[in-house]
């Protein structure tokens, strides 16, 4: 599984990165607040990208964290509070969805939907608890990476996981927060789509839905 490898590496590179980050000045921060307003307000096709990490793509705008170069919204909130409703066309959110609690998940769903134009579409891309035990019972990989899948690697504050997810419980939280056309995805099938874990069908659920 080479892709799964150069996804670990890239991961514990981006963990790396996220700890040389966090003393970035509270005048580079001040300066991002003050202009994200003007960032969005020109942006007629809203593409956010939550949890983007260090992985940059120009179609996207950017939401994470922790301050990287390329991001264009800083917030550790799911909720996004300083975007308007309705004023995205995508939320696109790759393996950042466990790392909400579940009891809380439902009220980011709700809000997300809020944030979308009538039209748009969200497309989430999660461990799937199902493929995650049936590669586990076929001894297919080391139980230290069947733990990580489940429980995050737990190598920087932010990567520990608080949700489990299957195909049928992922599309009630999607009916209940209202989206509708709830339908799976593969990466391979988007138009030069980043290379992060949804690539990965091993153990990803990928799941989009739209707001009618």
């Amino acid at each position: 599984m080479k892709i799964v490898e150069r996804l670990r590496r890239s991961y514990k590179i981006n963990a790396a990165i996220r700890i040389a980050t966090r003393g970035l000045s509270p005048v580079i921060l001040g300066y991002r607040r003050i202009t994200l307003p003007y960032k969005v307000r020109y942006r007629s096709d809203l593409r956010i990208h939550f949890g983007c990490g260090k992985l940059f793509d120009p179609r996207f705008f950017n939401v994470d964290a922790l301050p990287f170069k390329h991001v264009h919204y800083v917030t550790g909130s799911p909720l996004m509070p300083v975007l308007r409703a309705q004023s995205a066309e995508l939320i696109y959110a790759c393996h950042v969805f466990e790392h909400i609690s579940h009891r809380q998940q439902l009220d980011v769903l709700k809000r997300w939907y809020e944030l979308l134009k009538p039209g748009g579409q969200i497309m989430l891309s999660v461990p799937d608890f199902a493929k995650i035990v049936e590669v586990y019972m076929r001894g297919a990989l080391p139980f230290d990476q069947i733990q990580d899948g489940l429980m995050g690697g737990q190598d920087y504050p932010g990567n520990f996981h608080f949700a489990l997810f299957t195909p049928d419980h992922l599309t009630g939280l999607l009916e209940k927060a209202g989206f509708s056309n709830i339908r799976g995805w593969r990466s391979r099938d988007q138009e030069n789509w980043p290379r992060d874990w949804s690539w990965a069908e091993w153990i990803s659920l990928n799941l989009k839905a739209e707001k009618i």
